[in-house]
């Protein structure tokens, strides 16, 4: 089966229903791929929960109580439990490899390449924009079970499938 990893601004667009969002987990369960979300998104959501005055605060609670019912899964990882995807993460930030990313973006792109996800999607510009070939092979060569992974918006899943009627 083959595996995609959510950043934690899709479940919150996800939550407040956004068509992009929609249609993306249309296509993702249409091509038979186990929604998963790692612990930096997991981490995330909880801070926003945490934090009554943020505007995000209901859509992360509704996101991270409606996580099963979605069929999203959070996958655990010994790479990601014993913190060598963040000493990694931050290995590549240092390489500069994605211009400008967050450390929390970072993260979740090793999450998913430490879980051998095929896809992530995101709206971080930072990783949708970052050079495949550079990128893909830092993650290969960081000594973990990592492989190679496809980055996209849920923007870019949506007009795929107008594209190809799907």
């Amino acid at each position: 089966m083959r595996l995609a990893a959510l950043d934690t601004n899709f479940l919150l667009a996800y939550a407040a229903g956004e068509s992009d969002v929609e249609e993306t987990f249309d296509y993702l369960r249409a091509n038979n791929f186990q929604i998963i979300i790692t612990r930096s998104v997991i981490e995330q959501l909880a801070d926003l929960i945490r934090i009554k005055d943020d505007p995000n605060h209901l859509f992360a609670l509704y996101a991270y109580w409606m996580l099963p019912s979605w069929g999203i899964v959070e996958a655990s990882n010994p790479y990601v439990e014993n913190g060598t995807s963040c000493a990694h993460a931050e290995k590549i930030r240092d390489q500069g490899l994605i211009p400008d990313v967050s450390r929390i973006d970072s993260e979740i792109l090793v999450e998913a390449s430490c879980h051998k996800c095929d896809l992530l999607i995101t709206f971080s510009e930072c990783l949708i924009s970052a050079p495949s070939g550079p990128l893909n092979l830092a993650l290969i060569d960081s000594e973990m079970d990592a492989v190679t992974i496809a980055i996209a918006s849920p923007g870019m899943i949506a007009e795929r499938m107008r594209q190809t009627g799907k």
